[in-house]
């Protein structure tokens, strides 16, 4: 994205002044928001108008690879930790949700096998998810009997209205939004940051960065942090209850769950387009949605026939590790940031931003600490 010559005020328009001002009406910039207690709310577009309005809304335990791959990749007691934090994260989310009144359902989740190979990566997650104590259920066979290797199930997760909860923390925070407003440049001044937007300038003395995806568009130090990558969804018209889980499949890849109203939600087949899906674009294409009609057609037969009420996408910002980015620029400590949230902002979100404001108030951020990769590390306060 980008703003014109002829899209900005003039350029001798005095600037107004604000303590601090967030950058994204997403989930995270609208917690933050509240939290920070924030004069101001920019967004380039409107409030959970990218990822956070674009979700499959599943509040679920851990990350997309398995309990087992994780513990390969960060070790036994980073995965253990980051399963923990996504548990911490998820009863945050359902209460706030309950507090503001918005939509939230605690349904209990099934991660499917989709292969025998990944039956038998899932099966050793579940013993290892025991040893370690947590509360789940290895289905060695389909619960469902939809065609799927087996199942585990996590009692305790849910699905969430995330538009809504986003707009309500927005509320609650009492800033003052400003949508249809892009930031185009942060400018350090010895008087603070002077941001600049469509819709007017601000000097701020404290400015914290929510835009995921777009981060390295605004922040050059992102450009190669933040990766974008698209996640297509569809939506068929409300049917007779057949699914009462939020559920995950593939990997992670794929993911479903049926709404109150009876809408049945399926997003998901990235990993077969990877190239095309590794982009700012938010637009539907021919070749993922085939896909998604056709894993109806396979498991949820009774939906297949039912018309589609929407198919959408959404852009999310993925970090090299799958783990968010907080703290601060080295080149101006008032600019923070909360991003590549790497397509878990419902699973990680809110806890990372406590990190970021934990880590302003003096406490070091490290779980989601942005110095963690040494070759971008001096990049970061």
């Amino acid at each position: 994205m980008s703003v014109g010559l002829w899209q900005t005020p003039e350029p001798t328009a005095q600037p107004k002044l604000v303590e601090t001002l967030v950058i994204g009406a997403g989930l995270i910039g609208s917690y933050l928001a509240l939290q920070s207690q924030a004069d101001v709310v920019l967004d380039a577009r409107h409030v959970a108008g990218g990822a956070s309005g674009r979700n499959g809304g599943l509040l679920l335990t851990g990350i997309a690879n398995s309990y087992q791959a994780a513990c390969a990749e960060y070790g036994r007691d980073l995965a253990q930790t980051l399963w923990r934090t996504t548990i911490r994260n998820r009863e945050l989310m359902i209460e706030w949700a309950t507090k503001l009144g918005s939509p939230v359902r605690r349904c209990g989740s099934l991660i499917f096998a989709y292969s025998e190979q990944e039956h038998a990566e899932l099966a050793n997650a579940a013993a290892l998810m025991h040893e370690d104590g947590f509360s789940t259920e290895w289905h060695a066979e389909d619960p469902t009997k939809r065609g799927f290797w087996g199942a585990l199930h996590n009692p305790d997760d849910g699905a969430i209205q995330a538009a809504l909860l986003t707009a309500a923390l927005l509320r609650e925070s009492g800033a003052q939004l400003y949508e249809a407003s892009e930031v185009y440049a942060l400018e350090s001044t010895a008087d603070g940051v002077l941001v600049r937007a469509r819709t007017g300038n601000w000097l701020a003395q404290r400015v914290l960065v929510a835009t995921n995806a777009w981060t390295g568009l605004l922040l050059p130090e992102f450009s190669q942090l933040v990766i974008p990558a698209r996640g297509q969804l569809l939506a068929t018209d409300p049917i007779e209850p057949i699914l009462s889980q939020a559920c995950y499949c593939d990997y992670g890849f794929t993911y479903f769950q049926q709404t109150p109203t009876g809408n049945l939600v399926l997003g998901g087949f990235r990993n077969r387009a990877v190239a095309e899906e590794q982009t700012f674009a938010d637009c539907t294409t021919p070749l993922i949605q085939d896909l998604l009609d056709g894993f109806l057609q396979r498991h949820f037969p009774e939906a297949a026939a039912a018309p589609i009420e929407r198919r959408w996408a959404g852009t999310m910002g993925f970090a090299p590790d799958h783990r968010p980015l907080v703290g601060r620029l080295r080149r101006d400590d008032r600019i923070a940031f909360a991003v590549g949230f790497s397509g878990h902002g419902l699973g990680l979100g809110l806890v990372a931003a406590d990190e970021l404001l934990a880590e302003l108030a003096g406490t070091p951020a490290v779980l989601f600490s942005a110095r963690r990769f040494s070759e971008t590390a001096h990049l970061f306060s």
